[in-house]
């Protein structure tokens, strides 16, 4: 059955089934909602628990849980820690693609780009130092980004390019969750 809490920070989690055994999902929904275009991850969690079927007894082969967060760099592994899989779904501003396209990739196409500074770290760096470090993070880690317009604007609301993204975001997250999609490990 779905289950939901509020954290108390404003992050709100829904879950098919509360442990994080080997194949459960976690769906990391990142943004900032008052940050104009960087609430998209936000917009899409919304969207996805209202298109998750709520009288559904959950199938033990697909437990997904959905998260929103507004941590980034170190803080991310608090988020990522003792999953086995997780969905990471985010802003990007890339200006390779028009505003509203979206695109799914798994993690290792992030590269390894460094962030602006030791305090603002991005995801390759996190997840290769907290390796590194032994930390337990995710074998099976996929993508989904919306490429936005306007992340600097103090404004609720998305563009329009971006909140008609967030439909088929959600399609291709549903698409990735079904169970033969989601590989139970990952080639070493």
């Amino acid at each position: 059955m779905l289950g939901t809490r509020d954290s108390g920070f404003g992050i709100r989690e829904v879950a098919l089934h509360e442990d994080r055994g080997r194949d459960a999902v976690l769906v990391l929904c990142l943004g900032n909602d008052i940050l104009r275009d960087d609430g998209v991850g936000w917009a899409i969690a919304h969207a996805l628990e209202a298109s998750l079927p709520e009288s559904r007894i959950p199938n033990p082969e697909s437990r997904v849980l959905v998260k929103r967060s507004a941590l980034s760099g170190f803080y991310l592994l608090d988020e990522l820690t003792g999953w086995n899989r997780v969905l990471v779904v985010d802003a990007v501003k890339t200006g390779q693609h028009p505003p509203g396209e979206v695109l799914s990739f798994p993690f290792e196409a992030l590269g390894t780009e460094a962030g602006p500074s030791p305090h603002a770290v991005g995801l390759p760096t996190v997840i290769r130092l907290g390796r590194q470090s032994g930390v337990p993070l995710p074998s099976w880690i996929h993508i989904v980004a919306v490429e936005v317009d306007d992340m600097e604007s103090f404004v609720e609301g998305l563009t329009p390019a971006v909140a008609a993204a967030v439909p088929r975001a959600v399609a291709v997250i549903r698409s990735l969750l079904a169970p033969q999609a989601v590989p139970a490990t990952v080639p070493a």
